[in-house]
């Protein structure tokens, strides 16, 4: 007999690793930010994105036991064997995962932790566009794999200029597994 899946609860997030700087994230190591939107004349808009600081710190402690096991969690999907032990940088798992969420919503940012990365634990990510976003749709290969660089040789992903880190910022944590 299946019993029913119990409904999400909210997760319990315990104070016990020092608060991220926000300095400390950092741009990724293909390219750096673009400029900004409003620096971009004639450019199709990004609405600016609020991220709570302490978000991240949330999420790594709720991600501990995972990463202890060597697995890395999304943020949105269920945690999978990855890369939780390299540098911080966004796999080709990672770029094509994100590109179902870009083109739902061009605002969309990946925000990927790298515990064990000194230099750059933290990076806020999107794939560029159109470059990065065209190189991804058009890739039909699964599992982990290179990209060839776009055809204008632009990167593929980018810093996001888009983001504003906020210590106020309120939110909840839902734990849904």
């Amino acid at each position: 007999m299946k019993q029913p899946t119990p409904p999400p609860v909210l997760a319990q997030v315990h104070q016990e690793f020092a608060q991220i700087c926000p300095s400390k994230v950092a741009d990724p190591r293909p390219e750096p930010a673009l400029p900004s939107l409003e620096e971009k004349e004639g450019s199709s808009a990004y609405q600016h994105l609020h991220v709570p600081v302490r978000i991240m710190e949330d999420f790594l402690r709720l991600a501990r036991s995972n990463t202890k096991r060597n697995l890395e969690t999304c943020g949105v999907l269920a945690g999978s064997l990855t890369h939780p032990t390299e540098t911080c940088f966004m796999s080709s798992v990672d770029l094509h995962t994100h590109y179902s969420y870009q083109i739902m919503l061009p605002e969309a940012v990946a925000i990927v932790m790298a515990r064990t990365d000194e230099t750059t634990p933290h990076g806020i990510f999107h794939l560029s566009d159109p470059s990065g976003v065209f190189v991804i749709r058009n890739c039909q290969q699964r599992g982990f794999h290179p990209h060839e660089k776009s055809e204008d040789s632009n990167p593929i992903y980018e810093h996001c200029s888009h983001v504003f880190l906020n210590a106020k910022l309120k939110y909840e944590v839902l734990e849904l597994r």
